[in-house]
């Protein structure tokens, strides 16, 4: 067959056609402008401040960013370290260590440090999630316009801001419950000619959000089931037809997963240093009735008094279930009006997660009423119910947004033309009533110089224990993390701010207050101390330290802790930069 030149038709020259850019990426610009406006108090620090009201998950999340490609690279296990809580060490898979973004952020990291990485993380993570729900809302919604709202409300709804004002990192990657609504058309919806190969994709999904974080892998995984459900009770006559599929492709799920999560699962069912009762009050991480309507102050738009939301349950940052009563009203009216079966399951699903939220008691203004939830059956499943049920909010979200995206694709196909004003304007007022106030604060995070410099300083290999030491206090409490990652991972620290366990507690959120470091609370704020200093130098060399570094700071007493630490030590100690080295 011979080649033809293409020539141009009759009557003209070729038209050329003009390069519009695909849909998407204008969606993911305009979720990445967003973004970077509600976090733009820390664009002119981008290396020496995080994005947040606290310093202290911005410190962890900055450490294991850290370690995670220092790992790799050093021929290291970056799931279990000795690196922190030294010797006894950390297991990464009961803590937030986001492997997955470690790998994915590491060029950051490796050339501007933790810190930007933290910050480039927490500012792509809404922008990524938002992106993930306009492409799972393809095979529902035909308007662009109407996913591009979805994906909004999605990526900066309150469930975001509250995680984000945390610096809840692994959170804010919020990509895995749209992933599983898309699922849920494959699986369930259109249905699979290969199953074997769906399932298999499936399995590595779940494995990946393995290496993010968890909790949201458990909970996501609880509401697919739940929205299995929901769609054979609503079309039981399709149950028998898609069974067989399904069946085949869980069975490639399980047994792909089980493969390439093997040991991590390990890690987490029988793994060193794991945590060996429960982690938490099952009352403490749950959705505060009063919050569904009670806005906290990262909302713009806030119809009842500022106050009302310092007596809600747990922090700010886990305050992410306001939905509103123009939000509620306007939800509640589409699920009677408009004949959408998708709308409609979408907000059963979001109903029976919210219900579950609301954890084993419901809570109102941080009282406990007694009156007992459905999520008490689960508190008692392995696993499951360590899970903090507060963080389902981000599948009431989901749902929510899947919602709004029906009605406004639906809009413009009402006939009567007051009645598409009314119903836009009434959207609109709803959406706005979520609009975010500028209230993210970003907190300074430099380093001292001895720390920026500490391969002058030190030796690879030293266990270095610093004052202040390393504690779970949300605000300043991981700084000593912060650098230790600056430095490089040079050193190792014997504190930690994690969780797992050692001999005598079955639990732990920080290392225990060695002896040494309880002198120098006692020293530090002007007292005497019981704490013989052969007590606490037996302390230091119990966990291998090698070097002592104290870090003056207002407020405590620090010619006492240098005399305190010199006696202990056995050496006067030197000034080394902005900090005090005393080698044992």
């Amino acid at each position: 067959m011979l080649d033809v030149p293409a020539v141009a038709p009759v009557g003209g020259p070729l038209q050329r056609t003009r390069w519009r850019p695909p849909p998407l990426l204008l969606v993911g610009l305009g979720l990445l402008v967003i973004s970077l406006g509600l976090q733009h108090r820390v664009l002119g620090a981008f290396t020496t401040s995080t994005i947040g009201d606290v310093t202290g998950d911005p410190d962890l999340f900055g450490w294991w960013l850290t370690w995670t490609p220092w790992a790799i690279l050093h021929g290291e296990n970056p799931l279990v370290t000795d690196w922190m809580h030294h010797p006894l060490g950390v297991n990464a898979m009961w803590n937030t260590t986001v492997p997955l973004l470690g790998v994915v952020l590491s060029p950051v990291t490796l050339t501007a440090g933790p810190v930007a990485a933290y910050n480039v993380g927490m500012i792509l993570g809404p922008v990524a999630s938002g992106i993930a729900m306009v492409a799972a809302l393809g095979p529902f919604v035909r308007r662009w316009s109407a996913r591009t709202v979805a994906a909004v409300v999605y990526a900066f709804g309150p469930f975001q801001l509250a995680h984000a004002s945390a610096g809840h990192l692994n959170i804010v990657w919020a990509v895995f419950p749209p992933v599983l609504l898309y699922l849920v058309h494959v699986l369930f919806v259109r249905g699979t000619q290969r199953p074997y190969r769906t399932g298999a994709l499936v399995g590595l999904v779940f494995a990946a959000q393995t290496f993010l974080y968890t909790q949201t892998l458990a909970l996501g995984a609880l509401m697919l089931v739940v929205t299995g459900a929901a769609l054979a009770v609503r079309f039981p006559s399709r149950v028998r037809e898609r069974l067989p599929g399904l069946v085949r492709a869980g069975a490639a799920c399980v047994g792909v997963y089980a493969v390439v999560c093997a040991y991590p699962l390990w890690l987490i069912l029988a793994g060193p240093q794991r945590p060996l009762s429960t982690i938490r009050d099952p009352l403490y991480g749950v959705t505060d009735l009063a919050n569904i309507v009670v806005p906290t102050p990262l909302t713009a738009a806030r119809l009842v008094p500022t106050g009302i939301a310092d007596t809600m349950r747990a922090n700010v940052g886990e305050q992410g279930g306001y939905l509103g009563p123009a939000m509620l009203l306007l939800v509640l009216v589409l699920v009677v009006t408009v004949r959408s079966t998708l709308l409609r399951l979408a907000a059963a699903v979001g109903l029976v997660s919210l219900v579950l939220s609301l954890g084993p008691a419901i809570v109102v203004a941080d009282h406990v009423t007694g009156f007992p939830m459905p999520w008490a059956l689960l508190t008692d499943v392995h696993l499951l119910g360590e899970a903090e049920p507060v963080r389902l909010q981000v599948v009431t979200t989901l749902c929510l947004a899947v919602v709004l995206a029906v009605w406004v694709d639906h809009i413009p196909s009402i006939r009567w033309l007051p009645g598409v004003g009314l119903a836009t304007l009434a959207t609109a007022f709803a959406v706005l009533t979520w609009l975010p106030a500028d209230a993210y604060g970003a907190r300074e995070a430099s380093t001292p110089a001895f720390f920026a410099h500490a391969d002058r300083h030190l030796m690879s290999g030293d266990v270095v224990e610093t004052v202040p030491a390393v504690t779970s206090v949300w605000d300043g409490g991981a700084r000593p993390m912060r650098w230790q990652a600056q430095a490089d991972m040079l050193y190792k620290i014997p504190g930690g701010y994690f969780i797992g366990s050692d001999p005598t507690h079955p639990v732990l959120i920080e290392a225990p207050v060695s002896a040494y470091q309880q002198g120098v609370v006692d020293v530090g704020a002007g007292n005497p101390t019981a704490v013989a200093p052969a007590d606490a130098a037996a302390s230091l060399r119990a966990s291998g330290v090698t070097v002592v570094v104290v870090v003056p700071e207002t407020g405590v007493d620090t010619g006492a802790v240098l005399s305190w630490t010199a006696t202990v030590t056995g050496d006067p100690g030197s000034r080394v930069e902005d900090v005090w080295r005393f080698r044992l």
